[in-house]
This record gives C-alpha cells, structure tokens and sequence, in this order.
C-alpha cells in the first residue's frame, strides 16, 4: 500500500471507526463494491471529478498524483466529487477513491478506483488581421475582434531608431497618427489575461503614409508669352506642398513646394518638383503640345508665392515657351491668381459656444478597471487669442483651458501639451506624452478630436484608451 494511501486508512478508521483491538472471533467481511470514477470540466489549472455512490459506504478517501506518483491532493469526504486546483498546465494526473463501510456492518474497504486525467493545455490567441486604410485623421487600423481577446497592443514608428509608438485598445480599431510620408512597420498582437490563453504572434504588416488632398480651389492661369488665360486648379495637400492643374488648359500639372528659407523682398521663392528633364537652372515640363522651359535659380527671384491659401493666392514663374515642333513662342510669366471671395476660414469662424460629446474608456472613475464612456455631453468654450491661436475651456468638463493653433488650409487644430492637467496628468496622444493632440475643422463646422488620453507621468501610463474621440458642435 502507498504511503498516501496508508495514512488515510489510518485516518478514516481514526475518525470514523475508533482504534480497537482484533480478535479471532472477527467476522470475515466482504469488500465494498468498487466505485466508477467520471471525468468532469477542467481548465489549465484544475481538474473536476465525480464517481457514483456505493451501497452501504459510509465515507469516501481519494488522492490525486502526478506521474512521478507524489500526491498533490488528499482527503476524506461524504460526498460523491471533488476538485482539484492550483495544477500544472498539460499535465496527467491520475485519481484514486476507495470506501469504507460501517464497521458493524459485513461489507470491508472497497478496491481503488483509478482514473487518469490531463490538464488543458493553453491555447495561443489567434493574431488581429488588421487591414488599413488613410484618411485625414491617419492611418485608421481594422480588424475582426478576437475571440478571448482582452484588449490588443501596436507598435508602430521607427524600429531602426528605436522611436516607437505604443497604442492599447480593447476595441478592434486604431489610429496612426503623426507618421511621416513613406512606409512603415506596425506590429499588432491580441492580449488575454486569461490563464487558459496565451498572447497571440505579432501580425506584422506595412503601412504606407501618402499625402493626402487638404484643399482645391479654382484659378486662373495666365500666359505672357502667349497672352491667354486658361481656367485650372491650385491643390494644397497635407505635407505642405502643392500642385497646378490643367495648365495651358490641358491635363498636365506642376507640382511644387514654397521655399520659406529662400525670400526675395518678403517674398519666397518656389521651387517645382516633377519636371521631366533639367539642366540646371532651367527645367522643363510638358503642357500638351507645348513645352515649357522654367527658368529656377535660387535668390534670382524670378519664382514666387504670395498670399498663398485655399482661399486667395498668386503664385507666378519665368518661362520660355516652346510648341510641339520645338518652335520658340516667346518668353515671360506664367502668372496663376485665385480668389474665392469667401476670405476663407478664419478665427472668428470658430470661437463660440459648443456640446462636446465624448467616446472613450476612462480609468479616472475607477482605478482598477476601464469604465465606457459613452456620449458623455459638455459645454466647450472656444475664445480667440489672435489670429490663429485659440483658446479651449471646459474640455472632457475638467474645468480648464486648452491652447490651440489653428492651421485654416488644413483645416487643424494642434492642442498644446498640458502638463498638469487635473494637477496630475497630461493632455497628450494616447501613450505618447511629447506629442500633442490634433483637432480636425470639419466642412460641416463641428470639431473632431481623435486620439487623445490623461497620461499619469508617475506610472508612465495611459488613463484614457486610445479611440477616445470628441465631436464639438457648435450651438
């Protein structure tokens, strides 16, 4: 008999029979019947097991052992199950019960009953397939939600450098913001805290940030050499840099960037970007049948952009201009001018009363768990401080005042860093407390806020889930 065993026989005829002595004249008494042993749930960590009941038993031993036969669980008990805790994961374990009669009686100890049983093994998380996709907010991030997922981790950012972004969310989306033009890397994961789980793999996939179109307004462009005006378009994209189209009245464009560092009497030089041959300082560009040969040398000031935005602007260029034969037309400026009469979006367009209504997860209302915000109303003030700078007040109804500038051809709205937000946090993009938050002017009017989170410097740590998102109407 084994050691395990043997003391719990001593236990039970302890207990239940009282210690008395033999004698010849004993009654020779048959076993109990032997019980059956039935496997119930069990997860990584725990085993359950029942068996049916024996006539005339009177109480129940059982021990569990590993393979190595040491005893992890033993007892005595009336009832017909038990189970076992506190397991290793993947492991067999085998259970043995037995039971005892009444010692009046004429039944003895029954034979062991034995089962083995393993452990379940943990199951790996199946990885988010996030698919992607730009807009004016960033690179917005979807996947179908996963099973035991308890919330998700990105990476994203500069892997060689070391300059990453960490985002947290438990819903099934995400925004990428602040990436520069180019392709990048993001790696995304599901997280269980879940003992029966494991983290799922890295999905890995490429992302790549385009320029994207922030605005387009009708112009007209004139011809000194031919001395003719055709109708085209000037687009301002989000990089900053710009693009002609329909020049000549064709389908051909010029793309271009404003040299800020390059002023001839207040006035920057241009610079063009897709010509199709140069010979510096001259570079050539196709107009249909035309060809046009610029004429760039830096501080010549033969280039310039002057009042430049969606609204109202002139942008001219010396040019030598050819036909399709190579004929020379004549030389002069090209001059495009753009005047929408709206004067555009400006401060006073903005400032006023508004609702705020806020999504997101917040730990600030219980610090042990995320709790859901869902449409949460404020007031919001907005007040000017000139003509592009704005003050916020009684954002998220923390009574406080946020201050903002105001890009008005990008339609964005750039939150400075708020160190002491509350008088603990703060006021950043999620998990990224050097970053500010950006606003977008919507066409509409109202005032989307995206991304942004209460960041506790002490814990180095988010209280607010990425996703967060705040829509301000205007009243």
């Amino acid at each position: 008999m084994k050691k395990g065993l043997y003391k719990i026989l001593l236990m039970l005829t302890a207990v239940t029979l009282g210690f008395t002595s033999c004698s010849d004249d004993d009654i020779v008494k048959s076993p109990l019947d032997t019980t059956s042993i039935t496997e119930g749930s069990k997860t990584v960590s725990t085993l359950s097991f029942s068996w049916t009941p024996v006539a005339g038993a009177v109480q129940y031993a059982y021990e569990l052992a590993e393979q190595d036969g040491s005893v992890v669980l033993g007892g005595i008990t009336n009832t017909t199950s038990v189970v076992a805790t506190g397991l290793k994961v993947n492991t067999t374990y085998t259970l043995n019960v037995w039971s005892y009669a009444s010692l009046q009686g004429d039944k003895s100890t029954s034979p062991i009953a034995t089962l083995k049983a393993t452990t379940n093994d943990v199951v790996q998380l199946d990885a988010p397939q996030a698919t992607w996709e730009q807009t004016s907010a960033g690179i917005v991030l979807t996947w179908p939600a996963v099973e035991h997922a308890d919330y998700y981790e990105i990476i994203y950012g500069s892997f060689e450098n070391d300059d990453l972004t960490y985002i947290r969310t438990s819903t099934n989306s995400a925004t990428l913001t602040g990436l520069p033009l180019g392709n990048h890397q993001v790696l995304i994961r599901s997280v269980t805290e879940d003992e029966n789980y494991s983290n799922s793999i890295n999905f890995e996939f490429t992302v790549t940030r385009s320029k994207m179109e922030a605005w387009r307004t009708d112009a007209e462009y004139y011809s000194e050499a031919l001395d003719q005006t055709f109708s085209c378009q000037v687009v301002g994209y989000d990089d900053g840099s710009l693009r002609i189209e329909g020049i000549y009245g064709t389908t051909d464009a010029l793309d271009f960037y404003v040299d800020n560092e390059s002023v001839i009497d207040g006035v920057p030089e241009v610079v063009f970007t897709n010509s199709y041959s140069v010979s510096a300082p001259y570079y050539y560009f196709h107009a249909g049948d035309y060809t046009i040969c610029l004429y760039y040398q830096r501080g010549t000031g033969y280039t310039g952009w002057e009042n430049g935005n969606s609204s109202k602007g002139e942008l001219w260029y010396y040019i030598y201009l050819y036909d399709k034969d190579n004929n020379y037309l004549g030389g002069g400026y090209d001059d495009v001018t753009w005047d929408t009469g709206a004067g555009g979006l400006t401060v006073d367009d903005i400032v006023g009363d508004y609702t705020e209504v806020t999504n997101c997860y917040d730990m600030t209302y219980d610090w042990a768990t995320w709790t859901k915000v869902e449409n949460q109303e404020c007031d919001v003030k907005i007040e000017k401080i000139d003509d592009n700078t704005i003050s916020i007040y009684n954002f998220y109804a923390w009574e406080e005042t946020f201050t903002a500038k105001v890009d008005f051809d990008l339609r964005k709205i750039t939150i400075d860093i708020k160190d002491d937000w509350g008088g603990y946090y703060t006021f950043c993009q999620y998990d990224a407390p050097d970053t500010p938050v950006v606003g977008t002017i919507n066409e509409d009017g109202t005032i989307t806020i995206s991304n942004w989170t209460i960041w506790y410097a002490d814990y180095s740590y988010s209280y607010i889930y990425t996703g967060a998102t705040s829509i301000l109407t205007k009243k």
